[in-house]
């Protein structure tokens, strides 16, 4: 991706954030592609952010989004063809069970097969146990990515592959309520207005 693709542009009063061009998988992951960012999604004018599981807002300027393909989220609302807005991954700690948009990092290099999953983290079966019953250490947990419809079978990350966390999903928009706008065409507006 070159630079200043993947920006939030902020023009007229609207937000304009990056489509990556990976289709996100709501089901197994598909196979490795490239990603690109070609268009940006103008936001609705009533677009509002849920607050993080934190309590912390979240930043317009750090999300981006991509196109859902499957069915694997429908109990969550998100469905085959709806674009799922995320906010992108720079935090220090990533909340366990929080739905995520993840990559499974290709081959080659720019490739990936990316996902929409609830993130679980689970300690290994051997962990000991404190007094309370909290886990003393952890070698080596067990992640499990699960689904949003029953139909659909949790999946164990490989520990011999490479994972990347691309950000923590915020909402999915129907395919009639987005507009997109080529990326070089909101890029030219929001350089002139500077």
């Amino acid at each position: 991706m070159a630079k200043g693709e993947d920006q939030v542009y902020r023009y007229n009063g609207r937000w304009y954030l990056p489509c990556n061009s990976a289709r996100l998988a709501a089901g197994p992951f598909l196979p490795a592609s490239p990603n690109w960012v070609e268009q940006h999604v103008e936001l609705p004018s009533e677009f509002l952010l849920d607050r993080h599981p934190g309590g912390v807002r979240m930043d317009r300027a750090g999300l981006a989004a991509a196109w859902v393909h499957g069915d694997s989220m429908i109990y969550r609302g998100v469905h085959d063809g709806n674009l799922a807005i995320f906010q992108r991954y720079d935090f220090d700690y990533l909340y366990n069970d929080s739905v995520v948009v993840i990559e499974k990092v290709g081959d080659e290099e720019g490739f990936g097969a990316w996902a929409l999953k609830k993130f679980v983290i689970k300690p290994p079966r051997s962990s000991p146990q404190g007094e309370c019953e909290e886990p003393i250490h952890w070698n080596d947990p067990e992640i499990v990515l699960y689904s949003y419809n029953p139909r659909v079978s949790p999946y164990r990350l490989d520990p011999f592959r490479q994972y990347r966390v691309h950000g923590i999903f915020r909402r999915a928009l129907p395919i009639q309520d987005v507009t997109l706008v080529d990326s070089d065409v909101i890029r030219g507006l929001a350089r002139g207005r500077q």
